[in-house]
């Protein structure tokens, strides 16, 4: 804490606001978010592939931080309260469907960081855990009330979103790839076009993207409209991620379409009928009952629409 009020409103968060350009092979991006009183936690990050030839020195990172600091908040150094400074790498995978990663064993489930479900672009396993906190604790529950500790019992509780999954492809579009070469001021362009559209539509659109809650169609009108205003759009994606990857992001684009059309079919009637099953179904088929209520879930909080249920957990 200590950024004079003049300088930033504590109350306002700063997402995604880059830092110079990618002429040292990686593209610095700053994040801000409130905290408790007059607090504030300050990101400096960057994407890069796991190679020895990229840039990944936490050392050097660490100094960039205090280097260039007062330039993003135009503040003295010398007179910030310093709560928790930190550091490390976060891990980020690049999801094709909502089965390609075990995120379980038996008796032992990863969560939030630890499983790295997300794309990088949404703080990967953070992100999910705060967002499906719920879902996540209505399914542990679940399965430890029944003793429910196989793999593949556990490997049903995860916060996969599928619509943010499709958004790996953005996080390539902002990591330099391994040994290329690339205009200093690509992912730069890249972002300006992304935030130039977010700053045109109405609030609640960006509001839906933030809190990682946008539609099908909300999707596809963005990225259509993005690559309309900005024709170069695509070959530099093209560019930056390569055809093998691209492949890959157009699976989980046709998952995430699938997964929508199963959704607008089943999220009117389907949850509610699981809940009015729940008190003579999971009696009599636990595990029948896991399963119908992750897939529940899927089809709601795993499309950015969260379940509103009335039920109140107990823990002993």
């Amino acid at each position: 804490e200590g950024l004079e009020p003049q300088v930033w409103d504590p109350d306002y968060g700063d997402v995604l606001n880059s830092h110079g350009d990618i002429s040292r092979g990686r593209q610095l991006i700053w994040e801000l978010f409130p905290g408790a009183g007059e607090e504030l936690t300050i990101y400096l990050f960057h994407y890069h592939q796991i190679h020895p030839e990229n840039p990944g020195s936490l050392l050097e990172m660490y100094e960039d931080f205090f280097t260039i600091l007062p330039e993003y908040r135009r503040c003295d150094i010398e007179k910030l309260v310093w709560k928790k400074p930190t550091f490390g790498y976060i891990p980020g995978h690049f999801t094709v469907g909502s089965r390609d990663r075990i995120v379980a064993f038996d008796r032992l489930v990863a969560i939030g960081d630890a499983a790295s479900l997300q794309s990088p672009l949404v703080f990967t396993g953070f992100g999910s855990l705060v967002r499906n906190l719920y879902r996540l604790t209505d399914l542990l529950d679940t399965a430890l009330r029944h003793n429910l500790l196989s793999v593949k019992d556990l490997n049903q509780i995860r916060a996969y979103q599928s619509n943010i999954a499709v958004t790996w492809l953005f996080s390539q579009g902002m990591m330099v790839p391994t040994g290329r070469h690339l205009p200093p001021q690509r992912i730069n362009a890249m972002l300006n076009t992304f935030f130039g559209l977010l700053a045109d539509e109405p609030p609640e659109v960006p509001d839906t993207f933030i809190k990682d809650r946008f539609s099908w169609l909300t999707f596809n009108r963005l990225a259509l409209k993005a690559a309309r205003r900005n024709p170069a759009l695509i070959p530099w994606i093209l560019e930056m991620a390569g055809a093998k990857d691209f492949l890959l992001w157009v699976g989980s684009y046709l998952s995430f379409t699938s997964n929508a059309l199963v959704s607008g079919l089943l999220k009117g009637w389907f949850p509610s009928l699981v809940r009015r099953l729940q008190p003579w179904l999971e009696k009599r088929s636990p595990r029948l009952w896991l399963q119908l209520l992750a897939q529940s879930y899927a089809i709601t909080a795993g499309m950015g629409r969260p379940e509103k249920v009335n039920r109140e957990l107990k823990f002993d």
